[in-house]
């Protein structure tokens, strides 16, 4: 049974309809394995027929090969997402480790210091790894949307969040 018929090297936008109609709710149920929120996970699908549909003119997809497709790129947007969040959990932490031994007044004037190095860190960074590193942590971008914007692969500017995280540790194990 053909649902629709791609013969040409682009997707119309009926056929986009017809995709996305047919494989929305097979892709939420698949990514809820994953990621058990139910907005996120329809965030995910929404994002992966995002990127279907802004590259709509360079596929060469056959139907049998569509679903294969939606599929592999759905779950690596879910490890995407999931990777992205493990560095936000070990940033939080690192964060809350740093802050935890502060909550004393007497030693606001330490904790306001090591902000103020945390600051400095992130102040002498050079491009692009400075825009990446506050676009992911102050201004909550995804590493996807990050990637897009510094033409690099997610795991490029994962890299660059990990040299940035690995400087604060270091500066702050070279304080004990």
């Amino acid at each position: 049974m053909t649902i629709f018929h791609l013969s040409r090297n682009k997707i119309t936008e009926e056929e986009f309809e017809k995709i996305y109609k047919t494989y929305f709710s097979q892709l939420y149920f698949f990514t809820f394995q994953f990621i058990t929120d139910e907005e996120t996970s329809k965030d995910i699908v929404n994002d992966v027929f995002e990127k279907v549909w802004m590259q709509r003119n360079s596929y060469t997809l056959k139907e049998s090969t569509m679903s294969s497709y939606l599929f592999t790129l759905t779950r690596n947007q879910c490890i995407d997402y999931l990777r992205h969040k493990k560095v936000e959990q070990n940033y939080a932490a690192l964060y809350e480790y740093l802050t935890s031994e502060y909550e004393d007044i007497d030693n606001l004037n330490l904790h306001e210091e090591r902000l103020n190095k945390i600051e400095k860190i992130i102040s002498e960074l050079n491009e692009p790894t400075k825009g990446i590193f506050t676009k992911c942590y102050f201004c909550n971008k995804k590493y996807e949307e990050v990637a897009l914007e510094y033409h690099m692969s997610s795991s490029g500017i994962k890299k660059h969040i990990m040299k940035v995280l690995r400087m604060i540790r270091e500066e702050f194990d070279l304080l004990k």
